[in-house]
């Protein structure tokens, strides 16, 4: 059976730091890098109820 772990928000943001980190140490393009590291950013607010969506207006 699969262990549950448990992260905070802090946790996560400290680990997206060394996501970017490694993917840079792995000479990704950096345009590469910010599209990984970006929309893990968003999705890290949002799990933190920091990201409002924005749909188009209509």
């Amino acid at each position: 059976m699969a262990e549950t772990v448990a992260w905070t928000v802090d946790d996560l943001q400290r680990e997206l730091e060394r996501f970017e980190a490694d993917a840079r140490r792995a000479g990704l393009k950096e345009t590469t890098v910010r599209t990984y590291v970006d929309r893990s950013q968003i999705f890290v607010r949002w799990l933190a109820g920091d990201y409002p969506f924005h749909g188009p207006h209509t």
